[in-house]
């Protein structure tokens, strides 16, 4: 169980890190804490530290590409519905419905409309 810990420890580093450097990358380095774009969402979206997640599953392991979302757009409580998937099944901390982060989610779960 050691040796699982410290892989599943090191994955989520890995992510973090890849997540952060390529919202810095796509960003352009200090924009990165400008306003959300469907962009970040989907980085975020596929990223298993969302929300300090406790374990190794990303939005994108229930959804791969968005898979079951196309008609997300329509719910009206859709940043609660995010919330509930990011406290549930990733056992992390629900996101500030104002964030740049759930904003960002929003936008990329909304561009996966049918």
């Amino acid at each position: 169980t050691h040796f699982r810990g410290s892989y599943l420890m090191k994955n989520r580093f890995l992510s973090a890190f890849f997540v952060l450097s390529s919202v810095l990358c796509f960003a352009g380095g200090a924009s990165a804490a400008e306003g959300p774009s469907p962009e970040k969402g989907r980085l975020l979206f596929n990223s298993f530290s969302l929300g300090g997640a406790a374990t190794a599953t990303s939005c994108a392991s229930c959804h791969p590409s968005g898979a079951g979302l196309e008609k997300a757009w329509k719910n009206p409580n859709l940043e609660g519905q995010v919330n509930n998937c990011i406290a549930g099944p990733l056992k992390g901390s629900k996101l500030d419905v104002n964030s740049v982060e759930m904003q960002s989610l929003v936008l990329y779960i909304r561009s996966l409309k049918q």
